[in-house]
């Protein structure tokens, strides 16, 4: 995949919750306008997004599927969040674990609105019976972070709730720390 596919991808994770066109998006990017054309009729032919005309111009819509050019992305999103030595510090002692699991950075972390001495918000996605776990192991960091364990199942019944939870506010913008693909197996059940 080209560098500037994933960087059209990755303006689009993160403005995920906002409607965006192709002359925002060649801006957003610095990339003119068509290169941005090119790569967004590359990317609706794979069925990664989708055009909804809006007036004169079409908002670009990210179809969150099981795809490689959105984990390229996604990776490249979590090593730019992990150049951050808190955030290494924290990915390299939950990528350690040998049992599995999805976790993801939300909030303003996630939003790249953080102010020094902003807490991290942690989602973790576990079993059941390793909810404890991740709090003894994050409680051992010396890092202010705000953790929530949920287990596969609530998380996709909050998920698919209509109601205003920590899930909907993760699923809008979030950077994935752990389990990329797992993580969007779990989206393609909760559509």
């Amino acid at each position: 995949m080209k560098k500037k596919d994933v960087d059209i991808l990755i303006s689009l994770l993160e403005n995920d919750s906002t409607q965006i066109t192709i002359s925002q998006l060649s801006k957003e990017t610095n990339t003119d306008y068509k290169t941005v054309h090119d790569i967004v009729k590359r990317l609706e032919k794979e069925n990664l997004i989708f055009l909804e005309k809006l007036g004169k111009a079409y908002n670009i819509v990210l179809n969150k599927k099981n795809h490689h050019c959105l984990f390229e992305a996604e990776f490249k999103r979590r090593e730019d969040l992990i150049k951050n030595l808190d955030f290494k510090v924290l990915y390299n002692k939950l990528n350690n674990l040998s049992f599995p699991f999805i976790s993801l950075i939300f909030g303003s972390n996630a939003k790249k609105e953080a102010l020094y001495g902003s807490d991290i918000d942690l989602l973790i996605i576990c079993e059941k019976n390793r909810e404890n776990d991740f709090e003894s192991i994050i409680s051992l960091l010396p890092l202010d972070i705000h953790l929530t364990t949920l287990n596969f199942e609530d998380f996709m019944d909050m998920a698919m709730s209509k109601e205003f939870t920590v899930v909907s506010e993760a699923m809008k913008n979030n950077i994935i720390l752990v389990g990329i693909e797992d993580y969007y197996r779990m989206l393609n059940n909760v559509r």
